[in-house]
């Protein structure tokens, strides 16, 4: 499966993160705008390194004087000692366009850049593919929801992934139809996202409830190998009580992510009885 498909939905996954970091201040009152960039950048082996710059978003009356522009920065991503600047492709976004830049597993790399006269600064870890990993079963076979006329027959049993985690790091699961025609597992739902999300875990099995899956169909099952870093992201959206307050960020002078992402590849037939 090419991996750009992983890249996805990590940004689906991604877009609540950038408006809690855009929008990050405190619930109310004034406060002085603190002008940070809000930096978003995932990195995947065999895929080329981009990174988004935005900014945050001032209220009311605190708007600076001047903001720079995120058009005109230089980016730097650092690699076993070798310093590659990144080219603009356009609205903050930055990519090595030459795929110079390898993404390996278990390697280190830096980011660096200057905004409004500070240096901005992360680095991350590439986290090793995930091993070992298995499902329960290839299909299920299950009637089509009615919350009007629930169905007299139990569901199947959870989907379970299994893998190794010896070192107990963060693991969670992506589902998406992958069927041009979308049939919903509950009658006349209109999913808010048609991508169901686990929360990461630090064990070696994560199950999957059929009623958590959006669609009948071909389903694309995607488990990533994720650093600390990403995980800490999903208990913000679980704890939404302090959206307004600092959301967490692994960017010196800013704030967002860059981070290493791994993963890998399993399909479920999701049969409609």
């Amino acid at each position: 499966m090419k991996q750009h498909h992983k890249v996805s939905n990590i940004l689906i996954l991604a877009t609540f993160l950038l408006l809690i970091w855009a929008t990050s201040c405190q619930k109310s009152g004034f406060v002085t705008f603190d002008d940070l960039p809000v930096v978003e950048a995932y990195l995947v082996p065999g895929e080329k390194i981009q990174v988004k710059i935005s900014q945050k978003a001032p209220y009311e009356d605190n708007t600076p004087d001047y903001m720079p522009d995120v058009n005109t920065l230089e980016i730097f991503v650092i690699y076993a000692t070798r310093e590659y600047q990144l080219t603009l492709r356009g609205d903050g976004v930055y990519i090595d366009s030459s795929g110079t830049i390898p993404v390996i597993t278990d390697s280190t790399y830096l980011l660096r850049f200057v905004y409004n006269g500070n240096p901005v600064t992360s680095s991350t870890i590439i986290p090793s593919k995930p091993q070992s990993v298995a499902q329960s079963v290839t299909s299920i076979t299950m009637e089509q929801f009615d919350p009007d006329d629930p169905p007299g027959t139990s569901m199947p049993d959870p989907v379970e992934i299994t893998f190794s985690n010896a070192d107990d790091s963060y693991y969670f699961v992506t589902v998406e139809c992958m069927d041009s025609v979308l049939i919903p597992v509950i009658k006349d739902s209109i999913p808010s996202n048609d991508m169901f999300s686990s929360q990461p875990v630090t064990g070696t099995e994560i199950d999957i409830q059929p009623m958590m899956i959006r669609y009948f169909g071909k389903n694309r099952i995607i488990l990533y190998h994720i650093n600390p870093e990403y995980s800490i992201f999903f208990q913000q959206q679980a704890n939404t009580s302090q959206n307004y307050q600092e959301p967490p960020t692994n960017i010196e002078n800013g704030l967002g992510i860059f981070t290493g992402i791994n993963a890998d590849t399993l399909f479920l037939d999701v049969i409609q009885e």
